[in-house]
């Protein structure tokens, strides 16, 4: 794994408003990042605090422990706890239990039994969500995520709850109760992480008085979400949010449903944009022919939305990416996730340059030197922007932004699909984008630069599906949603005679045979995947992922990992957003800001923890 920085490209062209308002987000961005950490397991927040109050004891603490142990704070900050951020799998301190043990003892800091047992036990706690824990056993039980307590799958066959994605489930004295995420105010009582909450809600507030009009009625609900919990408060948010792209933007709440085996409960992220108009032409010619491209999907003609606006999209540089949504964050977001809002009202979407432009700096010409079969090999160095770029873009605005559903549907598909959705969806995405890469329209528009790059698009996914498996470092079992889509995508291709793997001079490559009949078959898994959605085809989606989705091949796993390691590549890749930097008038109000690139890790790790701490 590496850290990279990047640039705040474009921020001196913000107005100083527009400057104190990417402030005051980025703050409420930082100061909700603990919650995350609460989430994925109970023990990540108080390991953090514990290392956090070890290493503050400068002179007495042995040195070689101190190193271990800022080596470990690293690992807690860039996985939100002491799970691995992509696989789930615990990760194991380089530290023994009797170096923590004898270290807190002399310094008088007592350790709770059951977070040692976290840290050191791997029987405890091993995964965050296991979708697939075996015969017999509970998916809900068997999952680290810290959001349900002493609760089973079938304590809520029949519960249901009011706060899905803001909430969670504990069962006292044999009683199902909701905990509800929320800081308090507007006659609700505090919840649960209501003092972080309590200083995102400050900063949300200031950066409302200084937005425009639009933005300012779209977090007037975001803050009265926050301080409530009341669900209908974020419904609104996100109508009033999705219309536009605001100079300065954001996605903060709690959004996304990976850490959840049912696909209820959701990650706190925050996330701070500005627009970069120089690479914005591309995405918006997607945006603006969203319907022709709707019309042109393999599906029946039921499913497709007949009437939009061009959905709301940018291309943006991250200035802030905290919880889920950093700092491994993706090339890509559209939101909202609810299927009926996305219906009715549309759906925003950014694709997220500076992850992009890092990982291609730092890895994309060696990766396809090493797995890019000779025959395509030019032509994806060629290409390879442009694929990139394009494939994010139909993705977000044209994959996850697409399609209908039976309207006789009883429930949203994530619901009635869990835990498979997930994979599901991001296959369903994947493969709109590996379709419209075929249609003359996107070269007609400039997407891809002519029909030479069209036509290696499939062996660039195919590429991309064999390097995937680094995301596995050990043992076999795939529980990582996006994988998980490309397994499936892969196998079924596979099957078709479309791809397959061959071995070159002792090297595994993903070959695609015939262009053509790849794309012919992976739209035939488009028509499937969409149609199990519009249906709520439950079991059909099941096999799907038993057959193709869960199990990784761990020869081909570690020959790729075998050629990263020799190549110097890594096999995550944490972008590490700007500092920012306020700029007060005389009566101490945030007036103005500056932006600079991260110097270091631990530089941004030590601004987060004096954040956390003047706070306090």
């Amino acid at each position: 794994m590496t850290a990279a920085s990047y640039e705040p490209r474009g921020f001196d062209k913000l107005t100083a408003s527009q400057r104190a308002v990417a402030y005051h987000l980025a703050q409420a961005a930082l100061a909700g990042d603990p919650l995350f950490t609460m989430q994925t397991s109970r023990y990540g927040w108080p390991a953090t605090q514990l290392v956090m109050q070890l290493l503050a004891q400068k002179s007495e603490l042995d040195p070689a422990l101190r190193g271990k142990l800022v080596t470990f704070r690293k690992m807690l900050f860039l996985h939100h706890g002491i799970h691995d951020a992509r696989t789930g799998q615990k990760l194991v301190p380089s530290f023994s239990r009797q170096e923590l043990e004898a270290a807190a003892k002399a310094l008088k800091i007592a350790i709770p039994n059951d977070l040692l047992a976290g840290l050191f036990d791997p029987k405890v706690a091993p995964v965050v969500t296991n979708k697939t824990p075996g015969k017999g056993k509970d998916p809900l039980v068997e999952s680290a995520a810290n959001h349900y307590e002493g609760v089973s799958s079938k304590d809520l066959e029949k519960f249901k709850e009011k706060y899905e994605l803001n909430g969670r489930i504990v069962k006292k004295a044999g009683r199902l109760v909701e905990e509800i995420y929320r800081a308090g105010g507007d006659g609700a009582q505090p919840g649960v992480g209501a003092a972080e909450l309590g200083r995102v809600v400050k900063h949300l507030e200031d950066a409302r008085a200084l937005a425009p009009a639009a933005q300012q009625g779209a977090l007037r609900h975001l803050i009265r979400y926050l301080k409530t919990g009341q669900p209908d408060e974020f419904t609104d948010h996100d109508i009033a949010w999705l219309k536009q792209v605001f100079p300065v933007d954001y996605i903060l709440g709690f959004i996304e449903t990976y850490t959840d085996v049912r696909a209820r409960k959701g990650g706190f992220e925050g996330l701070v944009f500005i627009p970069d108009p120089d690479r914005d032409p591309p995405l918006q010619a997607v945006a603006r022919n969203a319907q022709y491209f709707e019309q042109k999907l393999p599906w029946e003609a039921k499913w497709k939305r007949d009437a939009f606006q061009a959905p709301a999209a940018a291309a943006v540089i991250a200035l802030a990416a905290t919880g889920d949504g950093g700092p491994f964050t993706f090339g890509g977001v559209n939101l909202p996730n609810a299927q009926a809002l996305r219906e009715k009202y549309g759906s925003k979407n950014f694709v997220i340059l500076s992850t992009m432009d890092t990982r291609v700096a730092l890895t994309f010409d060696k990766t396809v030197d090493e797995f890019a079969p000779a025959e395509v090999r030019a032509e994806i160095h060629r290409c390879g922007n442009a694929m990139m770029l394009a494939a994010v873009s139909f993705h977000e605005v044209t994959g996850h932004g697409s399609g209908k559903v039976n309207p006789d549907l009883k429930g949203d598909p994530a619901e009635l699909l869990a835990p498979y959705y997930a994979a599901l969806e991001e296959g369903r995405a994947s493969r709109v984008a590996d379709w419209l890469a075929g249609d003359a329209k996107t070269v007609e528009l400039g997407m891809l630069p002519d029909a030479g790059c069209a036509r290696v698009f499939p062996a660039y996914t195919a590429m991309m599906q064999l390097t995937m498996l680094k995301s596995v470092p050990q043992g076999d079992v795939a529980e990582e949603d996006h994988l998980r889509a490309e397994l499936i995508a892969f196998g079924w291709v596979k099957d078709k005679g479309a791809v397959a793997a061959e071995t070159r001079d002792g090297k595994t490559f993903f070959v695609v045979k015939d262009p053509d009949a790849w794309r012919r078959a992976s739209g035939e898994l488009l028509a499937e995947l969409h149609r199990i959605k519009a249906t709520g085809d439950r079991e059909a989606l099941k096999a799907l992922v038993e057959k193709y989705g869960t199990r990784i091949n761990p020869a081909w796993r570690d020959e790729v990992l075998a050629r990263l390691k020799a190549l110097s590549l890594p096999r995550n890749i944490a972008t590490i957003p700007p500092m920012i930097k306020p700029i007060l008038d005389a009566d101490g109000r945030v007036v103005d800001a500056t932006a600079e690139q991260t110097t270091s890790l631990d530089a941004y790790i030590a601004a987060l923890e004096k954040s956390w701490a003047d706070a306090d």
